[in-house]
């Protein structure tokens, strides 16, 4: 009897920001589509996962990738370049992971498995109507009842709904004393007690499937919970040393996109009064020029952002940790901005046209500036923390 070799089991690719490149070029040729139709590109996430992808964060241990912050940056700015939907719908997923991971648990462990072992795909839900960039003040509510806790609420800006096989939910438990304490919940996605509202259609990041949703009664069981009551807060200070920095990267990642197609169209690119490429021009070159100087800053503020001593950052002062963050995410974002509006400038009117890619990247890149946290309240924010004065004011007390 022949026993017929059994072919190797192909290890997981762990070089990430090769892998975004490489899947970057076949996503590019499929964005046009998705944001004209405003379609979630279901295909493109399915082959993250099959690449391991969206396993990058999940601790070694439990059969991740374990990769750095530095890594997933610069994985998720190579994404980007190529599709920002695509990156922007995942880095809930990737960069939660990591969010939750800092708190561990059994809701953890449970993400980690479904992740690694069954291809889960996370989407979180924190946006509330009339609450906000507060996300540690959720109006969803979760009363106890025996073995979990039912939730009642309405969430906004679920990016990646579509795809999403697990959602990551805050909402409010009342403790003893009648206070609301937010609360973090890891649940798979149910067939009951989550209903859309209304579909995303948005001027940019048209395919990212951030729908409205009803929470309506939806049971969860207790292990579901991430951390204690009260500890939703806290892991957001924490975390956010991987939230902002990832969603900066994603607009970054379109930023350099942007610089780098436009290069590439002038240096090709002829007038019939010219007797010399576009790029010849003097204008040209200085918008390019800033374009490069603008996209090394926002690189810079990133990177050192994301090399900085995390744990003694947050551990210390956990409040002027976040406001760092939240300052390097908005000053990234509002280059990047800025090199994609110059990119226009340089292209000219040709670049509105529809199928453009540079009208595309100019409507998605404008989100960074719109994605929380406020630019005001991180300006005021900072600059109370720089000089002293209390970031929330004290309370008053009467008689």
């Amino acid at each position: 009897m022949t026993t017929l070799a059994q072919p190797p089991v192909q290890a997981a690719r762990t070089d990430y920001v090769a892998l975004a490149a490489e899947l970057a070029k076949t996503f590019a040729e499929r964005a046009a589509a998705h944001d004209k139709d405003g379609t979630f590109p279901h295909r493109n996430i399915a082959d993250l996962v099959d690449s391991g992808y969206m396993a990058m964060t999940v601790p070694a241990e439990y059969g991740g990738g374990g990769a750095s912050l530095e890594e997933l940056c610069r994985s998720q700015e190579t994404l980007a370049a190529g599709c920002a939907n695509t990156a922007f719908a995942v880095n809930m997923h990737v960069h939660g992971i990591a969010m939750i991971a800092g708190i561990g648990g059994a809701a953890a462990e449970l993400g980690y498995r479904a992740i690694v072992d069954d291809g889960a795909v996370i989407a979180g839900g924190f946006s509330e109507p009339g609450v906000g960039g507060n996300w540690w003040h959720p109006t969803t509510t979760a009363d106890p009842v025996e073995g979990g806790y039912v939730l009642n609420g309405r969430k906004g800006f679920f990016t990646g709904f579509p795809a999403a096989t697990l959602l990551f939910l805050s909402a409010a438990l009342t403790d003893d004393r009648g206070l609301p304490q937010p609360v973090g919940f890891l649940v798979p996605k149910p067939d009951h007690g989550v209903t859309v509202t209304s579909e995303w259609d948005a001027a940019g990041l048209r395919a990212t499937g951030s729908h409205s949703l009803l929470i309506d009664n939806l049971r969860v069981d207790a292990d579901r919970m991430v951390g204690e009551p009260g500890a939703l807060p806290l892991m957001f200070m924490q975390g956010v040393h991987w939230a902002w920095c990832s969603f900066a990267s994603v607009f970054l990642g379109i930023a350099r996109g942007a610089l780098d197609l436009v290069v590439r169209i002038q240096r090709e690119r002829t007038l019939h009064v010219l007797d010399r490429t576009v790029a010849h021009l003097p204008g040209v070159q200085f918008r390019v020029a800033e374009m490069a100087t603008r996209l090394a800053a926002a690189d810079a503020h990133l990177y050192a952002a994301v090399r900085s001593d995390h744990a003694a950052a947050s551990g210390s002062d956990p409040l002027g940790h976040y406001i760092d963050m939240s300052v390097m995410k908005n000053s990234v974002c509002r280059l990047a901005h800025e090199v994609v509006t110059l990119a226009m400038q340089v292209q000219g009117g040709s670049g509105l046209l529809s199928d453009h890619p540079l009208q595309r990247a100019y409507r998605d890149v404008v989100a960074g500036l719109l994605v929380p946290p406020n630019s005001d309240v991180t300006a005021e924010w900072s600059g109370k923390h720089a000089l002293g004065v209390p970031v929330f004011a004290e309370p008053r007390w009467e008689g």
